[in-house]
């Protein structure tokens, strides 16, 4: 089956929100927070406490609050997901 919903703004098929597509305008959550909830820079986080660029913000600061490097963290995360991909 296709999916039929497909989104306003970047014309891709939204899956992961198919259920809330209507809330959204027809649009994914994303392309929806950054076109009409979204303050400044779209490469910036905003005021918004659903952005999701702050949400990495916080995610980033307590990484380094618990003294690990956030590079580190996600090159083993990239090197794990390799190892569980390659073993498929």
């Amino acid at each position: 089956m296709e999916n039929s919903k497909i989104c306003e703004y970047c014309n891709s098929p939204v899956i992961a929100n198919a259920d809330n597509y209507e809330i959204f305008e027809n649009m994914h959550w994303l392309c929806f927070h950054l076109n009409f909830e979204h303050s400044g820079d779209r490469d910036e986080s905003c005021d918004d406490p659903s952005c999701p660029w702050w949400h990495i913000e916080i995610y980033i600061e307590k990484l380094k609050s618990l003294g690990l490097d956030p590079q580190t963290v996600i090159e083993d995360a990239v090197k794990e997901r390799w190892r569980n991909e390659s073993h498929k």
